[in-house]
């Protein structure tokens, strides 16, 4: 059974409500628009959980992975490395998360941007990068010209603050920056990323995650059998989180006692429906970094304070396709990426702490 750590709080105000031998420690945020309880943690990994009230109701979208099983959703290779088209051909809306990787075309991908796809779309251009380094052609018996399925997200820190910073250029920020972020090459720190990250199984965890179909592929490395096997204790002890404490519509995450990146999102329902792949996410890259030192998890407090100091950051803002529009923020640690739809009621806000 989880028993969540206690921590200090200058800053909040904390109640604690004790349950048997199990005792929840709960935090207020300063502005109280939030509440955060935990850390829930499994070997190096911790998790927050973000509380908002009134999030309970109303229609909860398809998510990709399961509007493309359905066969709703296509996602159609354009021959362009960053640039996709994302087509609904359904009666529901579908959410599509930043990070998350679609299996196929002449190379596989990453989406770059989170957005809400309407019934019956039509073409939606999408940002992407290619996490397949080495391929541009067909692979096995795939096809070259769409993606057939959407089953994980990018399990990288590093990946994800690449993520983050192309979107904090592309929402409008002044052209020193853009200069900078062409020169720097997102795609090459994408590749990059990706290397690192098989490296690391090998070297700290002495598993080969590589596929001989396609070495450079991050898709296949994440279908590999063992590290799938390894994600089960994860899966047991922290799957059911949503469940337990209704009410939570987001997450913050540390690996050996530093916070790492989280995400929120704009329903307790869209939440629970995509947990688990976020999790897994989480717990991949716990699995890479294991280290047998003993850390103190962050506390509520500095987990409020990750959240709350970027949130106070200037916003950037831009209007994207689908009628969605995107609105990013930057400190020295941390990147705040926010989608809204047209009426500005938002739907995703994601958070990367820099190491």
């Amino acid at each position: 059974m989880r028993r969540p750590r206690f921590s200090t709080l200058a800053v909040l105000t904390a109640s604690i409500i004790a349950i048997g031998w199990v005792v929840l420690t709960t935090a207020v945020s300063a502005n109280g628009d939030y509440r955060l309880t935990g850390p829930y943690t499994h070997d190096n990994l911790a998790i927050y959980l973000i509380h908002r009230e009134g999030r309970d109701g109303g229609p909860v979208p398809l998510v990709l992975g399961e509007a493309m099983e359905q066969g709703v959703v296509k996602v159609i290779e354009t021959g362009d490395i960053g640039e996709l088209v994302v087509r609904n051909l359904g009666e529901h809306e579908v959410f599509i998360q930043s990070g998350d990787i679609v299996k196929g075309g002449k190379q596989d991908r990453v989406l770059t941007v989170s957005m809400i796809l309407p019934p019956n779309s039509g073409d939606i251009p999408i940002g992407a990068f290619c996490v397949e380094r080495e391929r541009w052609a067909r692979r096995g018996e795939e096809e070259t010209t769409k993606f057939s399925a959407s089953t994980a997200r990018m399990p990288s820190q590093a990946a994800r603050r690449v993520l983050a910073e192309q979107a904090w250029v592309v929402s409008g920020v002044d052209s020193t920056a853009r200069q900078r972020a062409e020169d720097e090459n997102f795609q090459y720190q994408l590749w990059d990323s990706v290397d690192d990250l098989q490296w690391h199984f090998k070297e700290n965890v002495g598993l080969d995650v590589t596929d001989e179909r396609s070495p450079s592929s991050l898709q296949l490395s994440l279908e590999n059998r063992d590290l799938t096997s390894a994600l089960k204790g994860y899966e047991a002890i922290l799957g059911g989180l949503p469940q337990e404490h209704p009410g939570a519509v987001g997450y913050v995450f540390a690996i050996n006692g530093k916070i790492n990146s989280g995400d929120e999102f704009g329903s307790v329902g869209l939440f629970r429906k995509l947990w688990l792949r976020q999790l897994k996410a989480a717990s991949t890259e716990a699995i890479v970094e294991q280290d047998t030192s003993i850390h103190n998890q962050p506390t509520l407090a500095e987990v409020a304070a990750f959240i709350d100091g970027v949130r106070a950051a200037e916003p950037a803002g831009k209007s994207m396709p689908g009628q969605m529009s995107l609105q990013t923020r930057k400190t020295e640690k941390a990147l705040y990426t926010e989608i809204r739809r047209q009426n500005g009621h938002w739907i995703h806000r994601s958070f990367v702490a820099y190491p």
